[in-house]
């Protein structure tokens, strides 16, 4: 009886299938992926150059700050799934 017993596991796992490893997407928002507006003030004066100039600097940091979200997205998704090589 304990033969078996001993013997049972090894021959349970030996009919064990392999493990198939499915790549799943992220998920990101929606609003991470969306474009920042960007103005198409026309410049008269330099006063609407200096708006132009801010609205710009808005854009860029709106795009900067989705490109971190999604950063810090994928880091999080290559901590959680380490690649077993």
């Amino acid at each position: 009886m304990r033969t078996l017993i001993l013997a049972l596991p090894i021959i349970l796992t030996a009919c064990d299938k392999p493990t198939e490893y499915v790549e799943v997407a992220p998920d990101i928002p929606a609003e991470t992926l969306t474009p920042c507006p960007i103005s198409d003030r026309q410049v008269s004066t330099v006063k609407d150059l200096a708006a132009l100039a801010t609205e710009h600097l808005r854009a860029a940091e709106c795009a900067n700050g989705k490109i971190e979200a999604i950063k810090q997205i994928l880091e999080k998704r290559s901590q959680r799934h380490d690649p077993l090589y």
